[in-house]
């Protein structure tokens, strides 16, 4: 019998556990941070804002779609989901002359296709959910709503409803996240303006995605 052999029979006679019993997983935890709706925005807020992000909390629809065409300014097209989920947005767009381009990238061309999208400033979007405690937006891929528009543009939009700001990632996952991870084909996550310090140690932002992120909670 060789050296290893008489050890792993050791190991498989022996009747002492290599770890204490632990116990069972409770069937319900206690929410670790519970935050009122004001306390909600205003954290999410000051995590965003750590992170240069910006966030215009606004009354309603209409000054949202106001406040998305400050942001836009004199450009002339942005990149967007097919549905928005400020309705006034579109009237807005019509009376500026502004074009929301639906992205759609297949076949032999893609490569042509993305440049010509890369040179839109503005991509906007709604958002699923939002995370107070880390300034976190969380983009649900499904029909009509692309990853394109949060991710190529240099400036993202992102338009955030109020009831679907969360305290924490497993808040929103215990709710509604659940359904949507098993029914997407994929879920981004985006805390702040993308960045890099692979350069140097310097932190340099929009490298790999947009320099500039703006939420709008209306």
């Amino acid at each position: 019998m060789t050296s290893r052999e008489i050890i792993l029979n050791k190991l498989r006679n022996s009747t002492k556990q290599a770890f204490p019993s632990t116990q069972k997983a409770p069937a319900s935890y206690v929410p670790v941070t519970q935050l009122g709706q004001e306390s909600l925005i205003s954290r999410f807020t000051a995590e965003l804002e750590r992170l240069t992000g910006k966030v215009y909390v606004v009354d309603d629809a209409q000054a949202a779609a106001e406040t998305v065409i400050r942001i836009v300014g004199e450009d002339t097209s942005v990149l967007g989901w097919e549905a928005l989920p400020v309705h006034a947005l579109y009237e807005a767009f019509s009376s500026k002359g502004i074009t929301v381009i639906v992205p759609e990238v297949r076949g032999d061309d893609r490569a042509r296709v993305l440049n010509e999208l890369g040179k839109v400033r503005v991509g906007i979007t709604g958002a699923d959910a939002a995370f107070a405690t880390t300034g976190t937006l969380a983009v649900v891929a499904q029909p009509g709503q692309a990853r394109l528009p949060s991710l190529l543009p240099s400036v993202h939009v992102a338009l955030l409803s109020r009831d679907h700001l969360y305290p924490t990632m497993e808040s929103w996952l215990n709710e509604a996240g659940s359904h949507a991870l098993r029914n997407s084909r994929s879920v981004t996550f985006i805390t702040g303006p993308s960045r890099t310090s692979d350069i140097e140690m310097q932190t340099i932002l929009g490298v790999h995605g947009p320099r500039e992120i703006h939420v709008v909670i209306f």
